[in-house]
């Protein structure tokens, strides 16, 4: 059995992530840090180079290969969970937890943040909360499908790695 954090680029899943399975005493793999490494390029140059459709296909790919191991804690990439496979494949090996924040928090983290953001790298700061906000909304019914919503404002690493690991005995996993 895996743990999937989904949710928007900022919402915390790697920095979570790592922190849960520590906590756990299991393995940590970021979708994102798995396709740079399969393909030899970053997210941004992939996206870049050979476009959007190319990463997700990737992106893919990377998933369906970490759901083959157990007992792994995986950071999803944004728009991981938005397709119907992927969702299955997460369904089928494992748990999700949507770690959910406004986009007011959204947008500051990302303001905060150093890393390239692809679907970002064409928006003015002035327009930084209504993209985000259009995205998330595309993104939100994939999001509600997750096992587990997580505040992402208020829970600390503690109060999500508890009910991570409720759900997990629920579902029969062994921590």
């Amino acid at each position: 059995m895996n743990i999937y954090l989904i949710g928007f680029m900022g919402s915390g899943k790697s920095t979570a992530g790592k922190r849960i399975a520590s906590s756990l005493r299991w393995s940590f793999a970021d979708i994102d840090r798995l396709v740079e490494e399969s393909e030899g390029e970053s997210v941004s140059v992939i996206f870049t180079r050979r476009g959007e459709r190319y990463f997700r296909e990737a992106e893919s790919a990377a998933l369906r290969a970490v759901s083959e191991r157990s007992r792994t804690v995986i950071a999803c990439g944004g728009g991981t969970p938005c397709s119907q496979e992927n969702l299955q494949v997460m369904a089928s090996t494992g748990v999700t937890v949507w770690l959910r924040l406004p986009v007011k928090e959204i947008t500051e983290r990302l303001r905060r943040s150093h890393n390239i953001r692809p679907l970002l790298a064409d928006t003015m700061d002035s327009e930084l909360d209504t993209t985000v906000t259009r995205l998330l909304e595309s993104r939100e019914c994939w999001y509600e499908k997750a096992d587990l919503v997580i505040d992402g404002v208020n829970d600390t690493i503690e109060d999500i790695t508890v009910k991570v690991a409720a759900l997990v005995r629920e579902r029969g996993g062994y921590l």
